[in-house]
């Protein structure tokens, strides 16, 4: 009976835990409107996006490095693959397109970093990661990123929705919010499943 008291009210714990998340997607919005009147390629909110992938490709790096699992050099490199692709607005001050490059590179080294020990290892290692339940949470943050927030985003939509009063602030406070909040949980899911793996040692 107490043990599952304790469940309870661990889970209630971590649910309001989590409810921190939204409320730091909005304040970082009203940051950005407060400071510069929108959401831009080089705003609060595109910093925390950058913060979010750049940590959760960190995580996982630390994870195959720690674990001896290689699969998840491809899961490190994929995020590192999307930290880039939001700094492209930097990378234009190279020359336009310039981050697809870097990506490229980024490509070669975790894939290299993956098959080096065996690509046998590496896809048992990323199937068990598949199987694990934060991944769950990851595709949930995935699907809002690449798409609904792309949907939300759409011009055509918000013009139909304010017509002749058409305001492109709107649209980016939507659009750049919602993306946000998916890379949120997309890094929530990271430390959930940082704190499964490690956590498989002691037991």
């Amino acid at each position: 009976m107490k043990k599952d008291i304790n469940i309870i009210l661990k889970n209630f714990l971590l649910f309001f835990l989590k409810c921190v998340i939204p409320v730091c997607v909005v304040g970082t919005i009203y940051l950005d409107i407060k400071t510069f009147g929108n959401v831009s390629e080089r705003s609060f909110v595109e910093f925390g996006q950058e913060i979010c992938l750049f940590v959760t490709s960190a995580i996982f790096m630390y994870l195959a490095h720690k674990k001896k699992a290689n699969g998840l050099w491809l899961v490190a490199g994929f995020f590192m693959c999307m930290f880039i692709r939001e700094l492209d607005a930097y990378f234009d001050d190279i020359f336009h397109g310039s981050w697809k490059y870097f990506a490229l590179v980024s490509v070669v080294f975790f894939t290299f970093k993956a098959w080096r020990e065996g690509k046998d290892r590496a896809i048992k290692t990323l199937a068990e990661y598949m199987q694990s339940p934060p991944f769950t949470t990851m595709t949930f943050g995935m699907m809002v990123v690449l798409f609904f927030s792309r949907a939300m985003g759409m011009g055509k939509l918000w013009k139909l929705i304010m017509g002749d009063n058409f305001n492109r602030v709107v649209k980016n406070v939507v659009e750049e919010g919602t993306e946000l909040f998916g890379y949120s949980i997309i890094f929530l899911a990271a430390v959930e499943y940082a704190c499964y793996l490690l956590s498989k040692k002691e037991e």
